[in-house]
């Protein structure tokens, strides 16, 4: 009976040493980060947003006349929640900072641009100056062709994202997977850092001018 109890005891110690130990926020920095909470308020700033598209798409349908007062007060209620938001995580973030750990030659140049919480000058002055265009192609347009216009830079906005988030996971999952052992983590070679830089500048691309979609990861 106790052979067997022993068996079992080293049959345990050898399935949790096989198992992969994935690394989770401190709890403590989890109740300072309070990211349920966070989530939870996103989730709902998100559905107040697909209301009023809602309600924008069935305005074309119909060609009713839009009632701008109530639309305008959705807009300031959905604006305050999400300067909240962002005011929140802003709180949080001065107390955190990034270390990257794989610096080389190569990319050296381009982490300053990647970790940067404000877009260099010159990248914001292009920016005002694209969305100064798109705002004045679509003035000439009617309300429903605004929406539609809209509503597809969102999706590739969106599609954008969700690749990006594939490209963090499987980022992720390689890095965790090379914690086994003594192996380190590869340094990023010079055609990661212009692929990634490839991305970025799709995505901008994307958002600025309606274009950009083909990513490829």
């Amino acid at each position: 009976m106790e052979g067997v109890v022993v068996g079992q005891d080293q049959q345990q110690q050898q399935q949790q040493a096989g198992r992969v130990m994935v690394e989770g926020l401190n709890p403590a920095v989890q109740q300072q980060l309070n990211l349920e909470s966070v989530k939870t308020r996103a989730v709902s700033l998100f559905k107040a947003i697909s209301r009023i598209l809602e309600e924008f798409d069935a305005i074309a349908r119909t060609n009713a006349l839009p009632k701008w007062q109530d639309i305008l007060g959705q807009f300031s209620m959905v604006n305050l929640e999400l300067y909240n938001i962002v005011e929140d995580i802003k709180k949080v973030s001065k107390a955190f900072v990034v270390h990257p750990k794989n610096v080389n030659a190569e990319n050296a140049a381009i982490l300053p641009v990647m970790l940067s919480s404000k877009l260099l000058p010159e990248m914001e002055v292009e920016d005002n100056v694209k969305r100064e265009q798109l705002l004045h192609s679509m003035q000439n347009l009617s309300v429903a062709s605004q929406i539609e216009k809209l509503k597809v830079r969102i999706d590739m906005i969106g599609a954008a994202c969700e690749s990006a988030e594939k490209v963090i996971a499987d980022t992720r999952k390689a890095y965790f997977g090379t914690r086994q052992g003594p192996t380190l983590l590869p340094t990023i070679d010079k055609a990661q850092a212009a692929k990634i830089q490839e991305q970025e500048n799709l995505l901008r691309t994307a958002v600025n001018h309606g274009e950009g979609d083909n990513f490829v990861f």
